[in-house]
This record gives C-alpha cells, structure tokens and sequence, in this order.
C-alpha cells in the first residue's frame, strides 16, 4: 500500500512546513537512540542487584539493538501501509510499556524481554518518524536542516546516554535509566496527536509479514552468531547461527528480486551514492556505539570508576558531538557533504587509532575519545543526505527503513564483534597471567583497532562518495 499525496500534503511541498513536527519525532528520537547506550554504565549496577551474569547482561544490550535493527524495514513498511503517525504513535506506545517492564524487571529474563519489546517499539517509531521528516519537509533547503538535526539529535543521544546512566544510577537506581522514558513518551505521545499531520495511507498494498519475518531471523541469527563467538571460535552454536543466517537473508534477496512491490527496496542498492552511503551508516553505527561500550568498560574495569565518574569521563564526547552538529549546516557549505563525510572519517581513524595502542592515561583516552565523538555528526549528517535524496515520496518507508536498518545493524554487529574481541582477548591475557585491569586494557585497545580498521574503510567510502558528488557540479 502506497500513500496518496492529499492536498494538504501538496500545499506543504509548497511552502515551508513548520517545525512543530520536526521537534515531536526529534524527541522521540532522541530517546530511542539514547536507549542504545544509556545501560552501559549501568551493566554492573544491574548484574549486582538482580542477580545476572555476564551472558545476560551482554544481552541487555544486544537484545535491544538486534530486534531494533532487524525490524526497522517491517517498521518502513507498516508506516507506508498504515500511516506514519499513526505507526509512530504505535511504536511509542510498545516502546514506554516496554520501558515500564525493564525499570520493574525482577530478574535478567524480564529484563532482557523488555529490552528487546523496547526494538520492537524502537523500530516502529524510528522507521515512522524518519519517513514524517523526508514526507513533510519537502523544500531542499528545509529538507537539509531537518536531517541535520535528525541526525545530530541521534548522535547527541547516543553519547550523552551514557552520562545520563551514570547520573541516575549513583543518583537513584539503574530502574530510573527506563522509567525516566515514560514521561518523555507521554509528552511526546501528545505532541505528535497536535503537531505531526495524519499522512494517512489510501492505497492498497500488502504489508509482507513473512518476508519481514524471514528478514529479521535472518539478522536475527547473524547477531546471535557473533555474539556466542564469546564463548570460543570452535562454539557449534555460534557457526550455525552464523550459516543459517546466510542462507535465510540469500533466500530473501532471491525472492525479493522477483517481487514487483518488494519490501526490501533493492533497487535503490543499484544507486552508487545510496548503497555506498548505507554501508557507511553501518560503519558510523559501529564506531558510535561501541566506543561508549569499549569506553565504559575500560574506566569502570581498569581505573576503578563509579557509574557516574565514567558517564563524565565520556561527557567530553557528547559535547564534541554537539558542538560540531551546532556548525554542520556551514561546514555542509563549506565542504559539501563529501569532503564533510572525509572529515568526520578521518576523525575517528585518529582517535580509535590512538586508543588501540593500549594507553593507560585517562586524559589521553577522553581526547580521543572527543575526537571520535567530533567526527559522528560529520559523518551521520551528509549519509543521511547521500541516502534520502534517491528516495521517492511513495517509498520513503521502506527507503528510510532500509538506511536506517543500515544504521542499527551496524550498532548491533558492532556490539557483537567487538563484544567478542574484548572477551577473546581478555580471556587469552588473563590465562597468560596478566592482572584483570592489563587484560581489559589490550582487550580495549583490539576493540579499538577493530574501529580503527572501520574509519579507515570508511574512508574510502567518504572518498567514492566526494568524487560521486562532484560529477553533477562538473557537469
């Protein structure tokens, strides 16, 4: 099912649409990818108090960021077929619940269950909300600014999650770090029933349940993969997941090339800018996110840190973010977004390169870490744009979805890898007889390698798309 395009909707192309709505979906985004890290500070907290083992509390992290990445093209779908607001109004709705479940969760299994009701919610909204942006703000100019701020905004509460988590877990208790989510999603709730416009669907179209089914196990089973990889190479579970995890997404590509209304938009792959601007969103993802993870570890593990001292010591980050998406719109005129992209790419090839030696300063890890925190805007911004500006109107479900599954499957893979890595290595170092605290240490500095070798094909890609970008200009 397509939306049809009303006169209202037509009379909005036309003019500048407020940015009433733009403010709604901002704060809803906010707090979905806040959620992607705010637990990171909190993981000893809650493995204290429940009981729960190091297993769970991978998963309290995993579970989240896997169901949110898997479903995010079914999200596109639904709100193309359903309705924007009224998908995002959904996905809102099972995102507080979930959040009500986490903060009461009386052992790791409801906790985990929670989180992982949260993506569901997470990619519902998520899906919705990206697809209102590209659906309302139809003027170039207009259209830049919004994802601007979308994409800073996703940034921002990435990295400023887990200074939020320390605050409240040495303030109140790791609970708060999901409850605080229902009055946020109650004022946001309200706001999008007054402010966002219904862009209600008319069109008849299927919504491919299974085919949303048969994608998500497929990603699904790749995370899952990954991560058993903790418990050794040789775990059976793990390379099984792993092997049915090609098979399920090979069948899904085959059937979707036949489909006339695919769910999975892979004819916009065919585009040079928006699948080299995809696979740089997964990569932008997993440095994001796994930066915080590998940053909170190595202060609370090796430095001795409180929940609320390692959430400062990444505050400088989340303000070097901020900062730079403050000044993306002139520095978009003054580079253009490839050489922005270039920028924020070699950025982050710097700071993780600096923090895969292994230091032991603090200093020296929070000036990177600002590095890397100083490149995320500069690469999420001019992505988003590389990506939307192929996607049409009546696909801005499935198109958003997709860049955005891109993006969250990033973060979820690159829990998983790097989560395994730094177990990998720990363990090894550990059985060699190193101290917990020299063990974390290199485990931390192989993540961190494993990010830098990310930036730098990342590079590349921001190089491909500079030279893509200018051939337009030189024609």
């Amino acid at each position: 099912m397509t939306e049809a395009i009303s006169p209202a909707e037509t009379e909005q192309q036309q003019k500048p649409a407020p940015w009433a709505s733009m403010a709604v979906v901002g704060v809803a985004q906010l707090m979905v990818m806040l959620d992607s890290t705010v637990v990171n500070v909190a993981l000893p907290s809650i493995g204290a108090d429940l009981p729960a083992g190091p297993s769970a509390l991978q998963w309290t992290i995993s579970a989240y960021v896997l169901m949110y990445g898997s479903l995010l093209l079914f999200g596109g779908r639904v709100a193309d077929v359903a309705g924007r607001r009224r998908t995002f109004l959904g996905g809102l709705t099972v995102f507080t619940a979930a959040s009500v479940l986490c903060g009461a969760a009386g052992d790791d299994r409801l906790l985990v269950a929670g989180r992982a009701l949260q993506g569901v919610g997470a990619a519902l909204l998520s899906a919705a909300a990206l697809s209102i942006v590209l659906a309302v703000y139809q003027i170039p100019q207009q259209r830049k600014i919004a994802l601007t701020a979308w994409s800073g905004l996703g940034v921002l509460g990435a990295t400023i999650g887990v200074v939020l988590g320390g605050l409240i877990v040495t303030a109140v208790s790791w609970r708060w770090a999901f409850l605080i989510n229902v009055p946020v999603g109650v004022v946001a709730f309200a706001g999008a029933l007054r402010k966002v416009p219904a862009l209600s669907a008319t069109t008849p179209r299927p919504l491919r349940v299974p085919t949303a089914a048969l994608a998500s196990a497929g990603l699904a089973c790749l995370s899952y993969g990954l991560i058993r990889l903790q418990d050794g190479m040789g775990t059976p579970a793990a390379w099984i997941a792993v092997g049915a995890a090609v098979v399920l997404l090979a069948v899904l590509t085959v059937t979707e090339l036949k489909e006339s209304d695919p769910l999975l938009p892979l004819h916009l792959l065919r585009i040079p800018t928006y699948w080299l601007a995809s696979v740089g969103l997964l990569l932008a993802a997993a440095v994001m996110i796994s930066s915080s993870y590998l940053a909170s570890i190595y202060f609370q593990r090796v430095h001795g840190m409180s929940a609320l001292a390692a959430g400062l010591s990444l505050l400088p980050m989340g303000l070097a973010s901020l900062v730079v998406a403050l000044v993306v719109p002139k520095l978009l005129t003054a580079l253009g977004s490839g050489g922005l992209y270039v920028t924020g790419t070699l950025a982050q090839l710097v700071g993780a390169g600096v923090l895969a030696t292994g230091t032991s300063s603090v200093a020296v890890t929070v000036l990177a870490l600002a590095l890397i925190g100083a490149g995320l805007p500069s690469c999420f911004v001019p992505l988003y744009g590389f990506g939307s500006s192929h996607v049409r109107l009546q696909e801005s479900g499935v198109g958003s979805g997709l860049l955005n599954t891109f993006n969250q499957t990033g973060a979820a893979l690159g829990i998983a890898v790097i989560g395994t890595i730094l177990a990998t290595a720990v363990r090894d170092e550990r059985g060699a007889g190193a101290s917990a605290a020299d063990a974390t240490t290199t485990g931390v500095g192989h993540g961190f390698l494993a990010l830098a070798v990310c930036a730098a094909i990342a590079l590349v890609i921001a190089l491909a798309l500079r030279g893509l970008s200018r051939v337009p200009q030189q024609s």
